[in-house]
């Protein structure tokens, strides 16, 4: 047979092998984050590599997970509304639960968390801060506990996980 005559055969038998599109299932799942959180800044975390140690009066002290984390003004915050002060709670696994061979659909949950208290001023507010975490080796989630406002107001959280972000997934390595 000539190559003219292959081509349209071939199609027309891959065509009639296909599944219609109303039967092919995906098996892609995309989660979109809740419309109406209650948080009053926008709050953004990227990762940092864990492979820092510091050294604290002669002695090297290891640290894990790094993040920075950086505040914006809500869009209904006025213009002038700086962060000036903020708790967060960093979420995350230790080295053990790392080290542990998962299946891909299994995401378990985390076993520990560490409580930080990010101070800037009226003058410096906290626009970009980092920090590492003492035991956490992978960082799941961070939620912001409380923020203290450059007017003078402030917001605290009114239940469990109400104002949490995800850190970016990549990691920025030089």
């Amino acid at each position: 047979m000539r190559a003219s005559r292959i081509l349209p055969l071939l199609l027309s038998v891959v065509a009639m092998a296909s599944p219609a599109p109303a039967q092919v299932e995906s098996s892609t799942q995309f989660r979109m984050p809740p419309e109406h959180m209650a948080c009053p800044v926008e709050l953004r975390a990227d990762r940092r590599g864990n492979v820092v140690t510091g050294e604290v009066n002669g002695k090297t002290i290891p640290t894990g997970a790094g993040l920075v984390l950086h505040f914006r003004a809500a869009p209904s915050t006025a213009p002038r509304k700086q962060v000036i002060a903020a708790d967060i709670t960093v979420y995350g696994y230790s080295a053990k639960a790392m080290g542990q061979l998962l299946p891909i659909q299994s995401r378990p949950t985390t076993d520990l968390k560490e409580d930080f208290h990010l101070a800037g001023s009226a003058s410096a507010p906290l626009i970009e801060k980092s920090l590492w975490t003492a035991k956490i080796n992978g960082i799941a989630s961070i939620e912001l506990t409380r923020v203290e406002f450059s007017d003078g107001s402030t917001w605290e959280r009114t239940i469990p996980k109400e104002c949490v972000v995800e850190p970016n997934p990549f990691m920025l390595v030089k």
